[in-house]
């Protein structure tokens, strides 16, 4: 961000430093522990730096994570501005302990509207959370000190705080503060999704129904033909319920065991891996799935079921596999 008529950045979502002694790497984790994971608010847009604006709303969105051998946090974080969602801070800092001083200091770099800056810390603990001093530099060379402090207010909720700022040797009015709660991964939000979808999908419809969108298709992938129902084709949320479940019933009157292997979970979607176990009305059906779940709103949009439709149409339809002969020139 720029102050007045300079480029003057606060990269003010940063800084979880404490000062400790080198090599007490179990002290570090205990104390950065708590702040580890997402954690999400929303504020009033303040000015006084320029490319920002007080009017409007700022939704927050911080993370913190462990670097290999915790010895070092990586703290990321996007605000944005709630209404045009333009840039209003981001950027990443890294946390770790300097090996010759034995304090915690910070590294970091980001853009406060459309401005580069680059900064360094060094910080002490405060009951319940920490403070940290800044220098910083942006681009075009404006210099900035600013105070940034982190308490928590409960596990899952803490408030951040910039009580000082000075921009090239002027002081500023302090920023109120701002209440950031603990918000899972959406990955993590979709995982869990889809153990709800496996856990009632056969015994709970409408337990399973909580958790599908109103706008829900399954689909299974196969062009298998001569099937009880048809294949290849969307089955929304009623036919998916009345239809294809009892169908798969009729199909596998014992039931079937299916074993999640590896879940892959993004911000879009999921990829769930399962091998089954089951006896057809022709023979064993020990198949291999792929699910694909998308989401939307914070619900299963769509599942597409893929696995070896050639074993569908042996074991449960009693179809035979008729390979042509090849012929090689």
């Amino acid at each position: 961000m720029r102050l007045s008529n300079k480029r003057s950045i606060a990269g003010f979502c940063c800084c979880v430093l404490l000062h400790l002694s080198t090599g007490h790497a179990g002290e570090l984790e205990k104390k950065l522990s708590p702040f580890i994971g997402r954690w999400t608010g929303t504020s009033a847009a303040f000015g006084g730096f320029e490319g920002t604006t007080e009017n409007g709303q700022l939704n927050w969105e911080v993370s913190f994570r462990w670097l290999p051998g915790k010895k070092a946090v990586q703290q990321s974080w996007e605000i944005q501005y709630a209404e045009t969602k333009k840039n209003f801070s981001s950027g990443t800092e890294i946390l770790h302990e300097n090996p010759v001083s034995g304090a915690l200091s910070v590294t970091g770099f980001g853009m406060d509207g459309d401005v580069a800056w680059s900064n360094q810390g060094i910080a002490s603990t405060k009951p319940r959370g920490y403070e940290v001093e800044l220098t910083e530099q942006t681009e075009n060379g404006t210099q900035s000190k600013y105070t940034v402090s982190r308490v928590k207010r409960s596990k899952d909720v803490f408030v951040l705080t910039i009580p000082e700022r000075s921009i090239d040797g002027k002081d500023y009015e302090s920023i109120p503060a701002i209440e950031l709660t603990r918000t899972p991964y959406i990955s993590a939000t979709h995982r869990k999704l889809t153990e709800r979808f496996f856990a009632t999908v056969l015994d709970d419809p409408e337990e399973l129904k909580k958790i599908l969108h109103e706008e829900f298709q399954f689909t299974y992938m196969s062009t298998l033909p001569d099937t009880l129902i048809p294949y290849g084709k969307p089955y929304g949320t009623e036919e998916f319920i009345e239809k294809w479940l009892p169908h798969v019933g009729k199909l596998l009157p014992e039931g079937i065991e299916l074993k999640t292997t590896q879940t892959i979970a993004s911000s879009s979607g999921a990829v769930v891996i399962q091998e089954g176990k089951a006896k057809g009305r022709f023979g064993k059906y020990n198949n291999r799935y792929a699910w694909v779940f998308n989401f939307k709103e914070g619900k299963i949009l769509t599942v597409e079921e893929y696995n070896s439709d050639s074993l569908v149409g042996d074991a449960l339809y009693g179809m035979e596999l008729i390979i042509p002969p090849i012929a090689f020139e």
